[in-house]
């Protein structure tokens, strides 16, 4: 199925941001990321961004896939899939190939639906 080719990316956990942790700056990583602390800075990775109800993020984020419980202003760009869960709340715009709103969640910004990258599509169809 297509879907799985998306979440197949979030398998291990490389980077992890405490709860009472403040980063000011751009955090770049290859692996997936969790953050449960404050961020006033762009996330950038290979991997997925995990964004928990603990969290509030002042920056882009830019991964495979990106999921938010916690507060978000900032744009969001992702090659999978987007997901805004039920206490979410996001200012900016997403681009992505799949995009997820949990009723509850807050939103305020645009949708921009991508097509999955040809290796992506491929691999699914492998997958078969």
């Amino acid at each position: 199925m297509r879907g799985d080719s998306i979440i197949k990316k979030e398998s291990t956990i490389n980077t992890i941001i405490g709860e009472n942790t403040l980063i000011a700056g751009k955090i770049n990583c290859d692996g997936n990321i969790i953050v449960y602390g404050k961020i006033e800075g762009d996330i950038t990775t290979e991997g997925t961004i995990t964004i928990f109800a603990t969290s509030n993020v002042q920056g882009n984020l830019t991964g495979f896939n990106v999921q938010i419980s916690g507060k978000v202003e900032g744009n969001i760009d992702a090659n999978g899939k987007v997901v805004l869960g039920e206490k979410s709340s996001l200012i900016g715009d997403i681009k992505a190939v799949q995009i997820v709103i949990e009723e509850g969640a807050a939103f305020d910004g645009r949708c921009v639906m991508r097509t999955a990258n040809p290796e992506s599509a491929a691999s699914t169809k492998s997958d078969r």
